[in-house]
């Protein structure tokens, strides 16, 4: 699917990209792309390029917590808002660097600690454009503060999640709602794509999302 549907989407993606990048250029009279490196698939680094929308003033690795993430105009913070600053990603996925669909890729610890066996849970799998991070209710938080969202996809992942999380991205993009892990559908759930007892060897057993916690009334946080 990544090779053939992200290629796909690529392609349709390049001329997009290049037209933000050409309004980018002339709206803030700077190169439009900038890039910096994310810890991926078993702690491989990423080089991860984006669309400028912030100041080139911005450190590379601010968080967006910290309140040094301001969008330079309303346009930058509509495309952020909208994530279409993150189109060039869509680059990656022929390349197998990304997939379309994943855990959010995490900032070195240096700029983003986060509980070992989280980041090395994560990575089991390769990292995505898009998650049920990306689409859901507390997308405003940094990934590592919620980290139910990428468990969930670790341990009940499938296929049918995968297209299921593409669909709400898109509409998310058009500007429809974010989700809540109880909003993820019962015939989306599958068997996952790390076992519990992987989660449990690289020391995340405390992430471990039961599974009465989603696609039902349940909460988890």
């Amino acid at each position: 699917m990544d090779l053939v549907l992200g290629t796909v989407l690529a392609v349709l993606a390049t001329p997009a990209i290049l037209v933000l990048a050409a309004v980018l250029g002339a709206r803030m009279r700077q190169w439009p792309f900038f890039r910096h490196y994310r810890i991926g698939h078993n702690g491989s680094t990423v080089m991860f390029p984006k669309l400028r929308t912030l100041s080139k003033r911005t450190a590379p690795y601010a968080l967006k917590n910290g309140g040094e993430v301001i969008p330079v105009d309303r346009f930058c913070a509509f495309l952020r808002r909208r994530h279409l600053d993150e189109l060039p990603q869509l680059w990656l996925v022929p390349l197998f660097k990304l997939s379309l669909v994943g855990p959010r890729p995490k900032m070195p610890d240096a700029w983003e600690p986060t509980h070992p066996g989280y980041r090395d849970a994560r990575c089991l799998v390769r990292q995505g454009c898009t998650g049920l991070w990306q689409i859901g209710h507390e997308r405003d938080h940094l990934v590592h503060e919620r980290p139910a969202y990428d468990f969930c996809y670790l341990q009940y992942g499938s296929v049918r999640m995968d297209l299921w999380i593409l669909w709400r991205t898109l509409l998310m993009m058009l500007g429809g709602s974010t989700i809540a892990l109880q909003s993820v559908p019962r015939w989306a759930v599958g068997r996952g794509w790390v076992s519990e007892m992987h989660i449990r060897v690289v020391g995340a057993a405390r992430f471990l999302v039961p599974r009465h916690d989603i696609a039902s009334g349940g909460g988890h946080r």
